[in-house]
């Protein structure tokens, strides 16, 4: 554990005089002369070229779509020259930021060749409707709805917003709860990557939205990525739940799938359904608004954004109103993208467990907002709080803080001065965090985000 503490005065002892007396009180006051100080870092032409060089590398070797892995040794050659850039001056995070987003923008996922909007996967070409620019734009992810055997990605185009881009993608393997799934999660993770490499969206302003199993599937990209989003409009679906999902009453549900609603605390959500709807019926999603209504109770100042109605006498059909008024409420919504607040619950394997087939399971997500967790296990609970330079966090399952990093910017602190990180009462770390070139890069390709960036990491 790395624990830095400020120089202090020794014990009082007899008063000693004279140059030598005056020479030791200035070392221990002010330390060494500059001359013997270790030197300042240094970023000039040649490290931006070095870092553009490894950019490119990097980008190159990175996989083009989350269907496929890095090839672990390349990654740990690759991560092994970002270590000998050492420590960075101060500021220099939005230029690296720029170096990398531009390598990205030339080597990193894009759609099929020719214009073609379609990607290669395991399970066959994904393909999907591409609607409008992207450039400083947000991003729309429209979801169709539909089952087995059924379901159109022309069905999602209704849900678009102002200055978005649209991807409408196309089911891979119509099943039940397809977005849910593993070909599901990945696909709709790939376009996310697609739009900000290539078409350079506004990563403040991602949103997704659906009807009916669209409506399933925004609400799970909403609670396993709440920090890639926005917004999300799930209009008449349903969560995972047991002893099933398809249920009437929200008294007929046990639980719900874990590693979700707590996670929504910072995100903007407008969801609804009808009360005689027969086709996604409405328990689990009564049962979801009572949860956050009891989360929001228990935690001042989260899950403000969310927004619920239930509608009786109404069926599997947009209420008078609807989709505009829920598009209307998300469009407006901008991504906090380092919050003072979050919450983390962690699921290892999501329901539905159908679609995963060997070398391509379900993903592990390791960045969470600012934080990150290299080995997190199943119910895994996190709470952190930022106030000033002090970080507070409570940990449930894990047995402490083991494997957690806490990614930090600028932004977020005073660089000037020591940052205390606490679990519960107890002090585990104390100093003040250097800015290093790995960590802006690592930060960078989790999420190919120009925002959810860091210069500076805390490793408990």
């Amino acid at each position: 554990m790395d624990r830095m503490v400020p120089r202090s005065l020794p014990p009082a002892a007899t008063p000693a005089r004279g140059p030598a007396a005056a020479l030791l009180l200035a070392l221990l006051l002010f330390g060494p002369p500059a001359a013997a100080q270790e030197a300042a870092p240094v970023w000039d032409a040649k490290s931006a070229k070095a870092a553009a060089d490894l950019a490119e590398r990097w980008m190159k070797a990175r996989p083009k779509t989350c269907f496929t892995d890095w090839d672990a040794s390349a990654r740990a050659a690759l991560v092994e020259e970002a270590k000998k850039f050492g420590p960075i001056p101060e500021g220099k995070l939005a230029e690296i930021v720029k170096i990398l987003a531009k390598a990205a923008q030339k080597h990193g996922p894009r759609h099929g060749a020719g214009g073609k909007s379609a990607i290669q996967t395991p399970y066959g070409e994904a393909s999907f409707i591409l609607n409008g620019s992207g450039r400083g734009k947000g991003l729309v992810i429209g979801l169709h709805g539909g089952g087995p055997g059924a379901g159109a990605a022309s069905e999602a185009t209704k849900w678009h917003a102002k200055n978005c881009l649209g991807m409408y993608p196309q089911g891979i393997q119509l099943v039940h709860d397809t977005w849910n799934t593993v070909h599901g999660e990945r696909f709709v993770l790939s376009l996310i990557e697609i739009a900000k490499a290539q078409y350079e969206i506004d990563p403040d302003r991602v949103y997704v939205m659906g009807f009916s199993m669209g409506a399933t599937g925004s609400f799970h990209m909403a609670g396993r990525h709440p920090d890639l989003f926005a917004g999300a409009i799930p209009a008449h679906g349903v969560l995972m739940a047991a002893p099933q999902s398809q249920v009437a009453t929200k008294e007929e549900v046990a639980s719900l799938q874990h590693g979700f609603l707590p996670n929504v605390r910072n995100l903007a959500v407008w969801y609804y359904t009808g009360l005689e709807d027969h086709n996604c019926m409405p328990g689990t999603f009564l049962y979801a608004n009572d949860e956050i209504e009891d989360l929001k109770k228990r935690d001042p100042g989260g899950y403000e954004k969310i927004r619920f109605a239930s509608y009786p006498g109404l069926a599997h059909a947009f209420p008078p109103g609807e989709p505009e008024a829920g598009i209307k409420y998300i469009e407006v919504q901008k991504r906090d993208p380092f919050p003072k607040v979050v919450v983390w619950e962690y699921v290892k394997d999501p329901f539905p467990l159908e679609g995963a087939i060997e070398g391509c399971g379900r993903i592990q997500k390791q960045w969470f907002y600012w934080l990150r967790c290299e080995r997190p296990v199943d119910r895994q609970y996190v709470r952190a709080k930022i106030e000033a330079n002090e970080i507070t966090l409570e940990v449930a399952v894990m047995p402490g803080p083991k494997g957690l990093s806490i990614l930090l910017n600028d932004r977020m602190i005073d660089p000037s001065k020591e940052v205390v990180v606490r679990v519960g009462k107890t002090e585990v770390w104390r100093g003040r965090p250097v800015p290093d070139f790995q960590t802006i890069l690592e930060s960078y390709d989790a999420r190919l985000d120009t925002r959810l960036t860091f210069d500076r990491r805390i490793d408990l």
